[in-house]
């Protein structure tokens, strides 16, 4: 039988860590006054199947880079748990809190708490800007898992998902992560609530993504492909909240995302709500203007809610000339509440394109769709170049609840439209 740990600090004046056997499960980690990123690495690079860190009346202070690199371990943080950023540490651009970079691990930390120095690192006087000091980095892991931690105050994303480190010039071994997000509570981080990067078969349900601030996208999160060997696939997010953030509730950004290795991209949202944020409650932006070599595949939302979002519900720019090269979107079951609440300027549904040559194809409204409104406006906008440019492959029935009853108009250059509105 293995053998399990105490992980404690002895003999300071040699700055060694000591282990001795205990009666106890697993390898656990003892608080130490000062950095304690150390004690904790020493104890994941023993590369045993359960860390352990206990509850301390204190938050347990982290000065360096923490790196969950040992395949098939589960780190445990017991409730009451407060990881701490040191004042004065993580001055590197590109520093995270902790970077899960092996398959099958495990962070659990229901009731426990990850918290960095937002404002510091915003300060121009302490800290060089960067938008990458994130709570939790995952880069290029299988079959990870990540539950109920609150990840606060990052000078990044709550959570980054994305793929494996690469060397200068060539492509990473590990083009994407895959894993589960569970029971997650980010808020007041600097760039994203959770960035999605490159992800296969990858899950967050029953989370909260809220109170982001400072830098754009400045969403609750953003799904935004960097390069086209990158992925978007079968990726899930179920019963979870975007609220209150400076910017998007939801954003879907596929600018970058085109050439020759793009594979179909497969996104759901099903029982999500966007709620309250300062931008757009869902916003969809299809590939750079004037290229035409994207994703297909397909967005769906599913039992979803918009709610007093600042400026449009659902905002969707998509300009194409082909629309079977490119994605589908589709709403079932999904509502939009008294959103653009900034001005009649602003739509509960916009459909905008620029003037590059293409149209707005492939949207499918469902057959329960409701906007409820009260203001003086369409429930849907198609911009000047939309109307232009024209429609493809617009369908559904949407029921806009709104006593001023301004009816929406899509243009004449319709083909296989069939989209209608109802009172």
């Amino acid at each position: 039988m293995r053998f399990k740990y105490l992980v404690t600090l002895v003999a300071m004046s040699l700055g060694m860590t000591a282990y001795t056997k205990a009666a106890i499960a697993d390898v656990t980690v003892s608080w130490q006054a000062g950095d304690n990123s150390a004690n904790i690495q020493r104890a994941i690079n023993t590369g045993d199947s359960t860390v352990i860190i206990n509850k301390s009346d204190k938050p347990w202070l982290i000065g360096k880079p923490i790196y969950a690199n040992k395949p098939n371990q589960k780190i445990l943080f017991q409730p009451g748990v407060v990881l701490e950023a040191q004042p004065g540490a993580f001055k590197g651009k590109y520093e995270s809190m902790v970077s899960v970079m092996a398959d099958n691990v495990t962070l659990s930390g229901y009731g426990a708490e990850f918290k960095m120095r937002k404002a510091d690192y915003a300060n121009p006087s302490l800290y060089e800007k960067s938008e990458w000091r994130h709570n939790i980095h995952v880069r290029g892991a299988r079959n990870f898992i990540i539950e109920g931690l609150t990840l606060k105050d990052s000078g990044g994303d709550g959570i980054l998902v994305e793929h494996g480190p690469n060397e200068p010039n060539q492509l990473p071994v590990s083009k994407y992560s895959s894993g589960t997000i569970r029971g997650i509570n980010a808020s007041d981080n600097y760039r994203q609530g959770i960035s999605v990067v490159s992800a296969k078969d990858l899950l967050i349900e029953n989370s909260t993504f809220q109170n982001t601030s400072g830098t754009e996208p400045a969403s609750g999160v953003d799904l935004e492909p960097d390069h086209d060997w990158q992925k978007l696939v079968n990726v899930r997010f179920n019963n979870t909240y975007f609220k209150n953030n400076q910017l998007d509730g939801i954003k879907i950004a596929l600018w970058h995302y085109h050439g020759s290795q793009v594979e179909d991209i497969s996104i759901t949202f099903d029982g999500c709500q966007s709620f309250n944020n300062g931008k757009n409650g869902i916003d969809i932006t299809g590939i750079d203007d004037g290229y035409y070599d994207g994703p297909k595949g397909n967005i769906n939302f599913k039992n979803c809610k918009v709610e007093s979002s600042k400026e449009h519900g659902v905002y969707i720019q998509n300009d194409q000339k082909d629309p079977t090269k490119t994605f589908n979107i589709s709403f079932t079951n999904t509502s939009i509440v008294n959103s653009a609440t900034k001005s009649t300027e602003f739509y509960p549904i916009t459909l905008f394109n620029t003037f590059e040559p293409g149209g707005i194809p492939n949207i499918n409204f469902g057959s329960d769709f409701v906007i409820t409104d009260n203001k003086s406006r369409p429930g849907l906008f198609a911009s000047y170049f939309a109307q232009t440019h024209g429609l493809t492959n617009i369908h559904g029935s949407i029921a806009v609840k709104n006593p001023l009853k301004r009816t929406s108009y899509l243009g004449n250059n319709l083909s296989n439209v069939t989209l209608k509105f109802t009172n």
